[in-house]
């Protein structure tokens, strides 16, 4: 059995999607009880989309969040689970707008066997090594719109990718309404897909348990046999 690690760290001044989200900054708080002395660890700035992550898509229903991740998908679900590594690396990527997109013969190119349904797929690049670049949301790949809603129709349980943007910020594919409605959760950023050898794995992807959050950030793995 091998066990990888497919969740980024979290660490001062790591990358962030946009101004409005805070910094993460670990901190510690000092204080003393029973006659000793602690210090406790505190995570300033910390949101659902810091690190790798779990996104459920209810939170874009028009009635607004409901129970939230942890009400919505229980833990068995995200625990050991069938998943299908699709192996598509990024300096193969085709380019539009000055970033990298992953097209509908990639995902085919990269298919090994059947999928079925209910079912993880994890599409890995190797992009997950520039998690710790100042450009790495700015570089990241996206889904060409043929390609993602071709990963739709298989009906899959959770879509997960080493790439923080899977949009065209510039040119929106305007594939996401689609997505979100098939009820997919989106998994992502991942790190080390590239290390991963076989076509069929294990996953297991636990987000905190957060009350009513619809996004968490979770610790993640792949099991290979």
């Amino acid at each position: 059995m091998r066990i990888i690690d497919i969740s980024g760290t979290i660490y001062n001044g790591m990358w962030s999607y946009a101004d409005y989200y805070p910094d993460f900054n670990l901190k510690s708080v000092e204080f003393e009880f029973g006659g000793e002395k602690y210090s406790v660890d505190v995570f300033e700035g910390m949101h659902a989309q810091t690190g790798t992550y779990i996104e459920s898509p209810e939170i874009f229903s028009e009635g607004g969040k409901g129970g939230g991740l942890n009400d919505i998908v229980p833990i068995e679900k995200l625990f050991m689970i069938d998943a299908y590594v699709l192996q598509i690396p990024y300096d193969k990527l085709g380019i539009k707008d000055g970033k990298r997109y992953i097209s509908l013969d990639d995902i085919k190119g990269a298919e090994k066997g059947p999928i079925p349904e209910g079912s993880a797929i994890l599409v890995g690049t190797g992009y997950g090594k520039n998690w710790d670049k100042d450009d790495y949301v700015d570089r990241a790949w996206f889904f060409k719109k043929d390609a993602l809603y071709y990963l739709i129709d298989k009906k899959p349980f959770l879509l997960g990718g080493d790439s923080p943007v899977w949009e065209n910020a510039v040119n929106p594919e305007g594939a996401f309404e689609r997505f979100y409605g098939a009820g997919i959760l989106l998994f992502a950023p991942c790190v080390n897909l590239e290390k991963i050898n076989e076509y069929h794995v294990k996953l297991t992807a636990l987000p905190l348990k957060v009350l009513k959050a619809g996004v968490c950030p979770v610790r993640a793995v792949v099991v290979e046999d």
